[in-house]
């Protein structure tokens, strides 16, 4: 393992192929927004490093990937503290107050460019990513068998599920869910199967809580998932898919029961 490693991750050592979001303020919340890395030619990138050296991160432009829903996200002035995160095949690693600058090459080219105060970018714990609630029974697979459980919660590197009872899925061992959105016609789609493994668990209320990791091949689609996700529950417009508020109330802990039940 190299050096680097035990420190952290240096902006210019990020590769394409890496995971990068960006976690920002819009309208008062935290929204988690996937980030390309721009590809420069050999020109570009020195007239780049000249200007700004080694430690940025060059960007294809944030606002335009995301249709200027991100116009309200303020990336000046000390209320705005941006938060780099990336994902690499074994690690996560997160820089803290970043700077995002919109740079015009001499090439014509528009880009956006990350610096930082901080030299690395620290290991960051996979399990305290961005979350969303989802609240709904889906299929898990485990070692041949298919279980019901409710996802509770979701990030771009783990999962939350509640199992009634016992609990019939085993910890440590690899597992597939399958992620679903209501169809058109309010049946049930797969949108993608995560594979995942339990790393704690917990009593919950006549069941089990499982806390789990996610696989990082999944990270880049469930980025995006999330902030679309986000930008829905802010600007109350519905985006590719749409997910089942959280039940509360007296009643909440007999739902989940009956939906458990009622899906087997």
């Amino acid at each position: 393992m190299s050096k680097n490693i035990y420190k952290g991750l240096l902006l210019s050592n990020i590769k394409k192929d890496y995971t990068l979001s960006i976690v920002a303020k819009l309208k008062g919340k935290k929204v988690d927004l996937p980030l390309e890395y721009a590809e420069l030619t050999d020109e570009e990138y020195e007239e780049l490093t000249e200007k700004y050296g080694q430690e940025i991160l060059p960007l294809e432009p944030i606002v335009s990937q995301w249709e200027k829903k991100l116009l309200e996200i303020s990336f000046k002035g000390h209320e705005s503290v941006l938060e780099l995160f990336v994902v690499t095949n074994e690690e996560v690693f997160q820089w803290v107050a970043v700077k995002v600058f919109r740079i015009n090459l001499s090439t014509g080219r528009y880009i956006n460019m990350i610096t930082s105060g901080l030299l690395y970018g620290k290991k960051y714990n996979r399990r305290r990513g961005v979350r969303i609630n989802i609240d709904k029974v889906m299929n898990l697979e485990q070692e041949g068998e298919t279980f019901h459980v409710i996802v509770k919660d979701l990030s771009y590197c783990g999962v939350g599920f509640f199992e009634l009872g016992e609990g019939m899925v085993k910890k440590g061992v690899p597992f597939i869910l399958h992620l679903t959105e209501p169809g058109e016609n309010g049946e049930e789609k797969l949108v993608c199967k995560l594979v995942g493994k339990i790393l704690n668990q917990r009593n919950d209320s006549g069941g089990i809580f499982s806390g789990c990791i996610l696989s990082t091949k999944h990270a880049a689609f469930l980025q995006k998932y999330i902030a679309m996700k986000q930008l829905e529950q802010i600007s109350g417009k519905k985006q590719d898919f749409r997910i089942t508020h959280n039940v509360i109330g007296e009643n909440w802990k007999r739902d989940r029961a009956e939906r458990l039940k009622a899906s087997k």
